[in-house]
């Protein structure tokens, strides 16, 4: 029975075909009017790869029956069929969903060689065996696909549903009718499905997006839904391009995708979608595998790294609900935590992926350590919160090329000093300066060559236990700077402060700095 159909008398009102760059840099086009259908050619288009910039204005008129031709222009090339003259009917049957397009096409010989045809497509979707079908019949021969799993996406370039963007007529003139089938279409499937099943099934609507048109992500949606239906609707990524869609496979560790065939035909015994993800990956079936993967079934395959990679139920748990709270790259993430795991331990893990504002900089920095900082993490048995801090000064020392300072005798007694609670030492190598800078997160690390050529001094102080507490900068017997944690002055500290200027007394160094607080400019001057 027929519920639906449009008729569609008009898709554009020409069709262009880009040619290629002629010696002004514009593009050179061939068109066809669709009012004379007569072909001329014109430096005047679209840009290739844009929805709306034009060259040469928004409209131009055909040379021969003066037609105003605007936006709506089907760019095509040569060998691929526009839909010129078309009907979409609907029709339902006891268990049978049946969408068809039929009618003229256009197509592009060659220059100006244009050639007509008659086409036509059908969606049909077997609620007795939830499963949906795409043919298009051309020339007499048939291509039949199923349609419905998420990873296939190669019939969607096929349609010539696809010509229902923004640019055709009758997404603008005939948006309500077309609406009208489209929803009549949903709801047809939505209901015999809903009756099979004997329970209620989550609406199927989803927002069909600008790249695919009007038609083909909805009816790819009610498709999907018809072999999965407790699952979600597609994720708004399935509105972009093929490759925004692969992108967000990858991202959630998706590379192998023959599984969802054997999901699907489980479902199809009425299984549910969850138990089948379950089933096919072989994964626990308890509540909060559950609820992880019916909320995305894109989960899925981070939900089995996680128990590939934990033994203990509750730390596998764990460690899924802390990724999916990172944004961090996951197969480089679960790469490194492989490596962690023997170091860290399961519940090591799970702390390691929670350092969310410094996850990415671990694992980028274990790629570049070379094998012996990496045992070293190991042997010196590294703290979980330090990783970040130990790795990256491993990388500093291991990349860089040390130095060893010639500081004169003289020089290293007149400032080198040690007191009840601080020492004042010269660094003997640059890596000394590395780890400074990392410790006190500043550029000391740069004075390598100052302190090489002796034009310059670094005299670091530390506390009794050890920890740097302050860099000092030399040059001649001045004291030029004099900085704490973060490149903070020396007079923040005002304990500090007067001890770096008793040793500065002692030193006989000048302050040449507002680093350090000296009173009054006569206190200064008596302290040279």
């Amino acid at each position: 029975m027929i519920i639906a159909s449009v008729t569609i008398p008009k898709m554009f009102t020409a069709y262009a075909h880009d040619m290629g760059y002629l010696d002004n840099g514009l593009h050179q086009y061939q068109y066809f009017c669709e009012e004379c259908d007569q072909a001329f050619a014109a430096a005047w288009g679209k840009l290739p790869n844009s929805m709306s910039w034009y060259e040469r204005g928004k409209y131009f008129h055909c040379p021969y029956c003066g037609t105003m031709h605007g936006p709506h222009v089907a760019y095509i090339k040569i060998g691929e069929k526009a839909p010129y003259k078309i009907r979409l009917t609907l029709k339902t049957y006891k268990n049978l969903v049946i969408f068809e397009l039929y009618g003229d096409t256009v197509m592009f010989n060659d220059v100006f060689k244009v050639r007509g045809g008659k086409y036509k497509e059908v969606f049909r979707f077997d609620i007795a065996k939830q499963a949906a079908t795409f043919s298009r019949l051309e020339n007499g021969n048939e291509e039949r696909v199923e349609i419905g799993n998420p990873f296939e996406l190669e019939w969607l370039s096929k349609s010539i549903l696809g010509f229902f963007t923004p640019r055709s007529l009758a997404s603008v003139s005939q948006k309500r009718e077309l609406n009208h089938i489209l929803k009549s279409l949903r709801e047809s499937v939505h209901g015999m499905l809903e009756k099979r099943l004997g329970h209620k099934v989550k609406s199927m609507f989803v927002s069909p997006g600008q790249h695919y048109g009007a038609f083909l992500l909805p009816i790819f949606n009610v498709a999907y839904r018809l072999g999965m239906p407790d699952s979600p609707n597609l994720p708004v990524e399935y509105r972009e391009p093929q490759k925004s869609i692969k992108n967000l496979w990858h991202g959630h560790m998706i590379t192998d995708t023959e599984w969802a065939a054997e999901v699907l035909r489980l479902t199809r015994k009425k299984m549910d979608t969850t138990t089948a993800l379950i089933t096919v990956k072989n994964l626990p079936n308890t509540a909060a595998v559950r609820r992880a993967i019916a909320q995305n079934i894109f989960e899925v395959e981070t939900v089995r790294m996680a128990f590939d990679l934990c033994c203990n139920y509750d730390y596998a748990v764990n460690l899924h609900t802390a990724i999916r709270k990172t944004p961090a790259n996951r197969k480089e993430l679960f790469e490194f935590l492989r490596n962690m795991l023997p170091i860290y331990g399961e519940a090591g893990l799970i702390q390691i992926v929670e350092l969310a504002e410094v996850l990415k900089d671990c694992f980028e920095l274990y790629q570049q350590l070379n094998e012996q900082n990496r045992r070293a993490i190991l042997e010196e048995k590294v703290r979980i919160r330090d990783l970040h801090d130990w790795m990256a000064k491993r990388h500093r020392r291991q990349s860089h090329k040390n130095l060893t300072f010639s500081v004169p005798d003289h020089i290293v007694r007149r400032l080198s000093m040690q007191t009840n609670r601080l020492k004042f030492f010269l660094p003997k190598e640059s890596v000394e300066l590395i780890d400074a800078g990392v410790e006190l997160h500043n550029c000391v690390a740069s004075y390598g060559r100052a302190m090489l050529d002796n034009t310059k001094w670094i005299v670091l102080v530390s506390d009794d236990n050890g920890r740097l507490a302050a860099c000092l900068e030399i040059e001649g017997r001045n004291l030029v700077q004099a900085k704490i944690d973060k490149n903070r002055p020396v007079a923040g500290n005002p304990k500090l402060n007067a001890e770096v200027l008793s040793w500065a007394k002692e030193a006989n160094l000048k302050i040449e700095t507002a680093d350090i607080a000296t009173g009054s400019r006569e206190e200064a001057a008596a302290v040279c």
